[in-house]
């Protein structure tokens, strides 16, 4: 009598159970993905020391590498505004930002530009104010996609999808809670772009840690950004968000108005 098919098929339905056992263990082991990014909050200093925060003002240093560039970063940002100028040698200054929910962009190399559809949204997002605490209104939807080394440091992959444009990847690692990287499809003016960001360097700036020192690829191009410091609370000039008066002209040929 030949018992080799029913040994058979109890080893394959053996396996299929270890393999769902398996799935439901590791399925069990993913934390929810509100309890990783609240934990960025607290791990990061408290809601109460970001809610502290009226204004920061950052200042660094910007590296294209490949390019031998180097430039002076500084990046102003208050609630619904916020104004970043590079220097760069040999280029000139570079300027963008946030004014009366319009995004726009000034610079030497390609002139002005108001960002419009997914880029405007997107930008608008990344310039949030203490947007850690307002992840539930940037983003519609956040899940655990898995657990995944990153340079040794395992980390849970957070997948926060916005109301327009590509989904964001958030990478936590799980024995310090810190956001480690960042990828996307980023929106420009030159279509779709790969962007990675790696955040390192954490330092305490007004009772709240912030990554010093970021490398970032996009596409073909990478740059470093190392902060030097971040001003809390600092008394801002009345007309720091106001929009350049190229940006402006845009506006009123478009028929916008103009005045901040």
């Amino acid at each position: 009598m030949n018992h080799t098919k029913p040994r058979a098929s109890k080893a394959i339905a053996i396996v299929f159970a270890l393999l769902a056992v398996r799935a439901t263990v590791a399925a069990q082991a993913l934390p929810a993905a509100a309890a990783v990014l609240d934990r960025y909050i607290d791990v990061t200093g408290g809601k109460a020391a970001y809610e502290s925060h009226r204004n920061e003002v950052l200042t660094g240093v910007v590296e294209f590498p490949a390019q031998g560039l180097k430039g002076k970063l500084t990046r102003y940002l208050a609630p619904n505004r916020e104004y970043s100028v590079m220097e760069i040698d040999a280029i000139g200054t570079i300027e963008a930002g946030i004014s009366r929910g319009i995004a726009w962009e000034n610079s030497v190399l390609l002139g002005s530009r108001i960002k419009q559809g997914d880029e405007k949204d997107q930008a608008i997002r990344e310039a949030a104010f203490n947007a850690p605490l307002h992840w539930r209104q940037l983003y519609t939807k956040a899940t655990v996609a898995r657990s995944i080394a990153i340079e040794g440091d395992e980390c849970y992959e957070i997948v926060l999808t916005p109301s327009t444009g590509q989904p964001e990847h958030q990478f936590y690692s799980r024995k310090t809670g810190l956001l480690v990287r960042t990828t996307t499809v980023a929106a420009s003016q030159m279509g779709d772009v790969e962007v990675q960001v790696d955040l390192a360097d954490y330092k305490s700036f007004g009772g709240v840690l912030m990554p010093t020192r970021s490398q970032q690829r996009a596409g073909s191009q990478e740059l470093s950004i190392t902060v030097n410091q971040v001003r809390v609370n600092e008394p801002l000039p009345e007309d720091r968000f106001n929009l350049p008066t190229e940006v402006a002209a845009l506006l009123a040929k478009a028929g916008a108005p103009a005045a901040p």
